[in-house]
């Protein structure tokens, strides 16, 4: 039987969807065209090859028996390119393929231009709708809430304290949202602060030299969290229990998850919501002010009391923090949601399960 050898592009494709994250192909093939922007094909192939395991350059050059000679160069380069991600250890400088959302694609926002912009546009349109990445658990996403509007009765866990989670790393850098980015070059500005992206680690100085992430202080980090709830952003992060490296201060106008969401009129459908609104009508006025606030068109006031979709709030705390009367804040859904799974490799492992790949051979 004859052997069909894939072109790089394709076979880095292929990769990236098995993936627990995905990376869902569209029948026009713009998901190579969106390879082919980033990628040269003697990178896509190297790409196509790596593990998500680092390995050394060494390592790497004995598994797939190419020369050693230039080959930390060209993964050097690579990494700068944001198409693969790059680990400091004690047993050496690792290199390894990573996932294309969050990943490689957030990795483009100082190279991002109108032509990528506008493919990714397309992409999104094409794909955001693929069952087996977004409507299978476990969510990619979850959001985290404002914890000021939080019932005061509540018991709230480490994983739903955006504060507690910085003030627990030792490290703090803030970048540039790139859906923002996508959107202003599309000339769809958006309103809201643009440099609202936030990552953090668990080694001191992990910023120092990072081209894109650009180091700040924990002071400084929670400011920015509290200018995002009160611009009217919605806190996001990976949808696990420990080990979050990254808010994203997000809106429905431009990041491609919630738009999406919001698009096809299922906010809560895809992404983790552990809270939901709860009105105190004898406070509430209804003076519609939590109304403007909400992105997700989940508040109405039709008879002078404020009433709440549950299918559509998210419970992100956004519209409460405007109310004049102190009359909105947040309480557990019911039924209860299940907890997130516990880490990245947690999260990984029940999506792969759930998308029915296997992505053993990345390992």
């Amino acid at each position: 039987m004859t052997e069909i050898v894939l072109d790089p592009y394709e076979r880095l494709a292929e990769t990236l969807n098995k993936i627990p994250n995905g990376f869902p192909m569209a029948e026009d093939g713009i998901h190579i065209r969106i390879l082919k922007w980033i990628y040269t094909p003697e990178e896509a192939d190297l790409a196509s090859k790596m593990k998500l395991i680092g390995e050394t350059s060494e390592e790497l050059s004995s598994r797939l028996n190419i020369p050693l000679e230039g080959l930390t160069e060209k993964l050097e380069r690579m990494t700068d390119k944001g198409q693969i991600r790059t680990t400091d250890t004690s047993t050496g400088r690792r290199f390894a393929i990573f996932p294309f959302v969050v990943g490689i694609l957030e990795e483009q926002v100082d190279r991002m231009d109108a032509e990528l912009a506008q493919i990714m546009e397309e992409y999104l349109h094409k794909t955001v709708g693929k069952a087996d990445l977004f409507e299978v658990e476990p969510p990619i996403l979850k959001i985290i809430p404002i914890n000021r509007v939080i019932d005061s009765k509540l018991t709230i866990h480490t994983y739903e304290q955006l504060e507690q989670i910085i003030n627990q790393s030792k490290s703090w850098g803030v970048r540039e949202c790139i859906c923002k980015k996508q959107q202003a070059l599309l000339k769809n500005p958006c309103k809201y602060p643009k440099t609202v992206c936030l990552t953090f680690s668990s080694r001191e100085n992990a910023y120092n030299e990072h081209t894109i992430s650009k180091p700040t202080t924990k002071k400084q980090a929670l400011e920015l969290l509290q200018q995002a709830e009160e611009a009217g952003l919605i806190h996001c992060s990976m949808n696990i229990q420990s080990g979050h490296y990254y808010i994203c201060n997000c809106c429905t106008c431009c990041c491609g998850v919630l738009r999406g969401l919001t698009e096809r009129n299922q906010p809560f459908a895809f992404v983790k919501a552990n809270f939901i609104m709860s009105v105190d009508e004898e406070l509430c006025t209804g003076c519609g002010t939590c109304v403007d606030r909400c992105q997700f068109s989940a508040l109405d006031v039709p008879e002078e009391i404020c009433e709440v979709n549950l299918q559509r709030c998210v419970g992100c705390g956004v519209c409460a923090i405007s109310c004049p009367e102190e009359a909105l804040n947040l309480v557990r859904r019911h039924p209860l949601e299940p907890e997130p799974p516990v880490t990245i490799r947690d999260w990984m492992t029940q999506k792969a399960m759930s998308r029915q790949v296997d992505p053993s051979d990345l390992l």
